[in-house]
């Protein structure tokens, strides 16, 4: 032949490769997102369970303390002395109480330290109530435990349980 006739290329050009790459990015991702959506489910779902657990733990350790104070004080909140959850001996003095992020710490003593637990917090009141046709001149005989856990501020988990005096 002369050269003059029609030549044939088996190579791709540099746009046919850059046409292909992003194809393939656009299918990549594709394909990838369902899992990292799994993923982040997980760690949600994660999160509420221990969060959950970390709130029933705290409403059963309250719940086995009396209800009245050892002591005959009748304010809610920790009395003088009872500086830490240990101390705490009866219903109320779990007014007020909280743990923020990285501080929650199980009945055992041991942290809740697991990165499922980073972000958590954990709070209680003990407010004494009084209910319809009850005496409001008298002592209360009920008193409201409410503890939530939070996650970066967000309320997760809020359990209410109302206690009564067992005269």
């Amino acid at each position: 032949m002369n050269g003059h006739g029609t030549r044939s290329c088996s190579g791709i050009t540099l746009l046919e490769g850059l046409l292909a790459s992003v194809v393939l990015a656009a299918a990549t991702t594709t394909v990838i997102w369902p899992f990292v959506a799994a993923r982040q489910n997980e760690q949600i779902a994660a999160r509420q369970t221990l969060a959950c657990c970390l709130a029933q733990e705290l409403l059963e350790e309250i719940l086995a303390k009396p209800f009245e104070d050892p002591d005959g004080a009748s304010d809610p909140g920790p009395d003088a002395g009872e500086g830490s959850r240990a101390a705490f001996d009866n219903i109320d003095d779990y007014q007020g109480y909280s743990e923020g992020p990285g501080q929650i710490v199980c009945f055992d003593g041991e942290g809740a330290g697991d990165l499922t637990a980073e972000g958590l917090s954990r709070s209680a009141t003990a407010t004494y109530v009084y209910v319809g046709g009850q005496d409001t001149t008298e002592e209360p005989t009920f008193i409201l435990i409410t503890v939530q856990v939070s996650y970066r501020g967000d309320s997760i988990v809020t359990l209410k349980r109302l206690a009564y005096a067992v005269q």
